[in-house]
């Protein structure tokens, strides 16, 4: 069971002395940390170490805050009524904490989930990770934090329909290939994203502290456009079966990460489709699972296109030639790579690095595909905050 990975360390899970984000709408990420260095062998000391430090100073140079108290009581009739208004997260928390009590960690999620991961790349997609390593942790607190997070920072991805492109790519890799492409070629397509960008107060609908932070204004209102070559929902989706879909999503993401290695961005996709894995393995149903990658490939291609992390089709064609073959002969060398990247990661101040290495290494045991290992060694970097953190959170 993986929730003996953290047994050692679920009183950090069980914390709620803090906020779900510090500095307006910065996550505190610290319990995703917890999971990861958990599962990946570093000694309990150093998560706790690892966990105060954070507390006291995150790698951003704020500490965490307080949890906030809230005086509204959230129940089943009014609980729509604040999604994505980013207000009332204890209520929030509270109202979840009901249901997964009574429902169990997986009746909630089905409950709850596929209706709010239809905002899943709200918080940078951090609400959805915050999900994803509850569950593999089987964290019912952890599990209710989630849903409340979700609910708080909903970003809606897409309308529920979407016409699929005229040719249609037949897999994966061939998508980001094509949106490579239209990048590069289609000035229109590339109009209507760079128009976007260059303004995001233009979007009443945006939450004045999604503005003070530039990236996840830009997500919005990207995604608020609904820009058809980001938000169709391309074939291969239902066409591919499964377990062959699963394969070749990681595979495509991991090629994404490896064209801008170290790529902050880029790392959040490798990060929220683990999450969002373990979410469709949860709701155990075909057409979930349909579902939550139609949500995912959206919210790539919306995430990519707001933050232009666009590598050259040329780029990604000849990555995808180097890593043709399907499984590594060097499994025994492989794995010990792995412990090497899992022992750096234990001296990381940045926790997306423990993620990083924890999913990829989950992927390459079920592919033994040489570039997840060489991916997990790519580690990032904390990105400086923009000149607008200078000024007062607005809320």
């Amino acid at each position: 069971m993986t929730a003996e990975a953290v047994a050692k360390v679920a009183d950090l899970l069980d914390d709620r002395s803090h906020h779900i984000e510090f500095n307006g709408h910065l996550t505190n990420h610290v319990k995703h940390a917890v999971v990861a260095l958990a599962a990946i062998g570093a000694p309990e000391h150093i998560i706790r170490d690892y966990y105060k430090g954070y507390a006291e100073l995150t790698p951003y140079g704020f500490p965490l805050e307080p949890q906030r108290p809230s005086a509204l009581v959230i129940d089943a009739g009014n609980w729509r009524e604040f999604i994505g208004q980013r207000t009332h997260f204890s209520a929030y928390v509270a109202f979840f904490d009901r249901e997964v009590a009574a429902r169990g960690i997986s009746g909630a999620v089905a409950e709850y989930a596929p209706e709010l991961l239809d905002g899943w790349i709200g918080a940078f997609t951090h609400a959805t990770i915050h999900l994803g390593w509850a569950i593999w942790a089987e964290h019912p607190g952890m599990t209710a934090e989630a849903l409340a997070y979700l609910a708080f920072s909903f970003v809606r991805v897409a309308d529920d329909e979407h016409t699929p492109p005229a040719a249609d790519a037949s897999d994966p890799l061939e998508s980001l290939l094509r949106l490579s492409e239209s990048w590069a070629q289609d000035e229109i397509f590339r109009g209507a994203v760079e128009s976007v960008i260059a303004d995001t107060n233009s979007f009443t609908e945006l939450h004045p502290e999604l503005n003070r932070s530039g990236l996840q204004a830009r997500v919005a209102g990207v995604a608020i456009t609904r820009i058809p070559e980001l938000t169709a929902n391309p074939a291969w989706i239902h066409r591919l079966p499964g377990p062959e879909r699963r394969r070749q999503v990681r595979r495509a993401v991991t090629l994404l990460y490896l064209s801008q290695p170290g790529d902050f961005v880029v790392l959040h996709l490798i990060t929220s489709l683990f999450a969002l894995e373990v979410i469709a393995d949860t709701l155990d149903t075909p057409a979930a699972e349909d579902a939550v990658y139609e949500l995912f490939w959206a919210g790539l291609r919306i995430i990519t296109a707001a933050e232009r992390k666009f590598p050259t089709a040329h780029k990604l064609r000849e990555l995808a030639r180097l890593y043709t073959t399907d499984a590594t002969a060097d499994t025994l060398t492989g794995a010990a790579e792995f412990e090497v990247s899992a022992r750096r990661a234990w001296l990381e101040d940045e926790e997306h690095n423990p993620k990083l290495v924890f999913v990829l290494r989950a992927w390459w045991d079920a592919d033994q595909w040489s570039a997840h290992r060489h991916a997990a060694g790519q580690f990032t970097r904390t990105p400086d905050l923009p000149a607008s953190f200078d000024e007062p959170p607005n809320e």
